[in-house]
Formats: structure tokens, C-alpha cells, sequence
């Protein structure tokens, strides 16, 4: 059986190529800003899975930088600032101070000497033992903080998961993008 090819279908087929390489530089900034996106939202799951602080904890201090189309990278970058201890999993009374668990395959760790303010933004308060190495009564205090979202992006875990997930994302984005042009759908 032949196999005919008209040449009107041929001419369709060089205008959707021409089309479609056209697009290649709006598509790959597409791919690239749909993936970034969705890095992000993945960086904050893969976190919560190795720490006790809530998605929303790690999301407010996990952002993005602008794409870079001609290097085709992006930044996902966790804010340097360490995250205050109530955002994990605590607990804490009176007699035996606070109880915070960091990481989920962990045990919680005792901090005997640590409260909760109760007027105000509840946050765990530990005083600040002076030179001598007693207490030096009411004040001064601090506020007790965990690792920073940097500290969990760094995370060999962390970083392995969400390799293989931006490598995965984009392929399948940059295919999804190029099939549209193609079809004339973009």
C-alpha cells in the first residue's frame, strides 16, 4: 500500500514547525515558571515530611527568584532566619517547662526551663543565664527557634527528592508546552 503525501500536508506541517520554533523561547520560559512554581510547593511537602513545622510555616519562608531563561535555571531559596519553635510539634506546661519534637523520626527533646508567654503571640521563651551561670530573674529572655527553611533545603533528603521531582516536572512540561504549539494550541 503507498503511502501518499500531499503537498498541502506538507505545508501545514512547515508552518506548524515554523510556528513552533518560534514559540520555543515563550515555551521555555513557560516550562520553566510552571516548574518553579511547583518546586516550591513540593520543597514545602518534602520538608514537612523530615520536619514537624506545618506546610504553611515552611511555605512563608521559602521563596522564588525571577526565572532565567537564557541560563534555564530558577532559585527556590528558604529564608536564612531560624523558624520559632512553636511552629513544630510542642507541647508545654507549667511543671515540666516545654517538649518540642524537630524531626519526625526523632523523639521530642525536654527544655525544662523553656515557657509560654501566655498574653500576646504565644511563643516559647527560655531566660538568658547570666555570666556566672545563674539566673538573672525575670529578664531578659528570648524566644527559642528551630532550624531555618535553608537549613531544611540542604538536607541531603531533601535535596535528592526534589532533584529527581524538577528534573521529572520540567521534561514533562517542556513536552506539554512543544505538543501545543504544535496542534496550534499555544
Amino acid at each position: 500500500m503507498p503511502i501518499v503525501i500531499d503537498s498541502r500536508d506538507l505545508q501545514k506541517l512547515r508552518y506548524r514547525l515554523e510556528r513552533a520554533s518560534k514559540n520555543l523561547p515563550r515555551d521555555m520560559q513557560r516550562a520553566l515558571s510552571n516548574t518553579q512554581r511547583a518546586t516550591k510547593t513540593q520543597a514545602g511537602r518534602e520538608m514537612s515530611e523530615v520536619y514537624t513545622a506545618g506546610k504553611q510555616a515552611i511555605g512563608r519562608r521559602t521563596q522564588v527568584r525571577p526565572v532565567n531563561t537564557a541560563a534555564l535555571s530558577f532559585s527556590v531559596i528558604g529564608s536564612k532566619k531560624p523558624i520559632e519553635l512553636q511552629e513544630y510539634k510542642h507541647s508545654v506546661t507549667k511543671r515540666s517547662g516545654a517538649r518540642v519534637q524537630v524531626f519526625k523520626a526523632s523523639g521530642a527533646q525536654a527544655l525544662p526551663h523553656a515557657f509560654r508567654r501566655s498574653a500576646g503571640k504565644s511563643r516559647i521563651f527560655q531566660r538568658v543565664k547570666a555570666a556566672g551561670g545563674g539566673l538573672v530573674g525575670r529578664l531578659p529572655i528570648k524566644v527559642l527557634r528551630g532550624p531555618s527553611a535553608a537549613d531544611m533545603l540542604i538536607k541531603k533528603a531533601v535535596q535528592e527528592k526534589l532533584g529527581g521531582f524538577v528534573m521529572n516536572k520540567l521534561s514533562k512540561e517542556i513536552i506539554r508546552l512543544t505538543e501545543a504549539s504544535l496542534h496550534g494550541k499555544g
